[in-house]
């Protein structure tokens, strides 16, 4: 069954039963404590006054396509300057290994992304945190998995499912699950579902590192966009779907500690790139859309004006941040591996 499929018969046939059952048969976890401060460690850029970014999403299909957008990121790299890999989540289709020594490790990641030879922060998405259904989000254990995988392969930066990576004081991250409080089902540890306390503690987590950060510019990832013209579109709204657990309104609060304090929203999810200028619901911080690298799912109907809009080519974003500015590029990569800009927008701090 094809994932939208899925959704679909959750949100029109209302199967609360269902959902019911499998809340009950859920695995059950002690209560989540707050959130550990977790920071990653980064070897520092070859020039300490730029760094170079390379940003994907939903990558993790082990398609032609996959390798073809990882090749043209090569290309790109080479010409360009690349520092650092950013990885949106939903790192393997339908869903994330049990194993950290699984090969699918390699055959996903380390065979396609290793000869860029630099770091990638990576969070989660939906399909990594997959429990019944490929895609369902409703169980973290994959997401624990890659936090594993990560004392395997330096290359694969997650020491934790939410942490921060700062860069000198040039840049910080702050990377976020959004997984268990966008859910196709019911988590299967009930603390982790919207609202409950793993929700509150990674909120609590979020609003003191952005308030503690020294960093010039600060940047939020998460699988999950905040905005949206695509086919899942804005959180709280996510897939017209009415259960409060699947529509990602907790995503939306989530997002909204960061709007004004963060200048960026980073995420995947729709297989799209995607951009939006800071919007009334967001003042102050801007939201790019990165999920084309590994499949594409065009058809969205969303009408916010958007900066930049690419819903039928795969491709990638490109980030170059110095302490005055940060230039935004849009690679989209053609039949033929081609990478071709389409997009520049360039930030500025006095």
């Amino acid at each position: 069954m094809r994932l939208w499929e899925s959704r679909r018969l959750v949100a029109r046939n209302a199967h609360l039963l269902l959902a019911a059952l499998l809340a009950a048969c859920a695995p059950t976890t002690a209560h989540t404590p707050l959130l550990p401060d977790t920071a990653a460690s980064l070897p520092p850029p070859a020039n300490a006054s730029l760094l170079r970014v390379v940003v994907m999403g939903d990558q993790g299909t082990g398609s032609e396509l996959q390798r073809r957008v990882a090749k043209a990121m090569q290309t790109v790299c080479g010409q360009e300057g690349c520092d650092l890999g950013v990885a949106l989540g939903d790192n393997f289709y339908p869903s994330a290994p049990r194993n950290a020594h699984s090969p699918l490790f390699r055959e996903r990641f380390a065979d396609v992304y290793g000869p860029l030879k630099m770091p990638f922060l990576t969070v989660a998405g939906n399909h990594d945190e997959s429990w019944i259904i490929g895609g369902d989000g409703a169980d973290p254990r994959g997401a624990e998995t890659e936090v594993a995988y990560g004392q395997l392969n330096p290359q694969w930066v997650m020491p934790a499912r939410t942490y921060r990576a700062p860069v000198g004081d040039l840049v910080e991250f702050f990377a976020l699950d959004t997984s268990p409080l966008a859910a196709y089902l019911p988590g299967t540890r009930v603390n982790e579902r919207p609202g409950g306390s793993w929700d509150a503690a990674q909120r609590a987590w979020l609003s003191g590192a952005l308030a503690s950060s020294q960093a010039r510019w600060r940047l939020v990832l998460g699988h999950h966009p905040l905005f949206s013209n695509g086919k899942h579109g804005d959180a709280g709204r996510y897939d017209g779907l009415p259960f409060a657990f699947q529509n990602g309104g907790a995503v939306r609060d989530l997002y909204a500690l960061a709007c004004g304090k963060a200048d960026a929203l980073l995420s995947g999810h729709e297989h799209i790139l995607m951009g939006f200028a800071p919007q009334p619901e967001c003042p102050g911080t801007r939201v790019w859309i990165s999920g084309a690298a590994g499949k594409l799912e065009p058809g969205g109907h969303g009408t916010r004006p958007t900066t930049f809009a690419v819903q039928d080519q795969p491709g990638f974003l490109w980030l170059g941040i110095t302490r005055q500015t940060l230039t935004l590029r849009v690679w989209t990569v053609s039949e033929n591996g081609e990478a071709r800009q389409v997009y520049v927008e360039t930030l500025t701090k006095p």
